[in-house]
């Protein structure tokens, strides 16, 4: 059996969830509720943001957006389709990192050609 995506992104149960541009067939794994989940929009102290990113998405705007949606020790996680992240995964990362206190974390293949990039808040932002 195929790990879910709760798994991937290690999504807790308890946690407080945001999804932006989810694809539905993901959706029931999320909404089995033990989550506080929220889709399309955002709140203060969220553990997990995945964002499914489009093409014509400001990057800096969203992720300026997104870092004061997450708790310090919460996390984004960017959803590219995989032939866009390669071209520019180093570009998005060296981007995020410079208007952002966001750090690049792994990335992992979450299927249907799609790899979620993690990011968390610098150690030395956090306080």
């Amino acid at each position: 059996m195929e790990e879910s995506i709760r798994v991937k992104l290690n999504v807790k149960p308890d946690s407080k969830v945001c999804l932006f541009h989810a694809r539905k067939d993901l959706l029931p794994q999320f909404m089995k509720g033990d989550l506080c989940l929220m889709l399309d929009w955002a709140e203060n102290d969220c553990d997990s943001i995945i964002y499914w990113l489009q093409p014509q998405d400001d990057l800096k705007d969203i992720m300026s957006h997104l870092e004061r949606q997450i708790k310090p020790s919460g996390r984004i996680w960017l959803v590219l389709q995989n032939k866009a992240s390669k071209l520019g995964l180093e570009r998005i990362q060296e981007e995020v990192s410079e208007y952002t206190n966001l750090l690049k974390g792994k990335v992992v293949s979450i299927g249907e050609g799609e790899s979620a990039l993690q990011f968390v808040i610098r150690k030395d932002a956090k306080e």
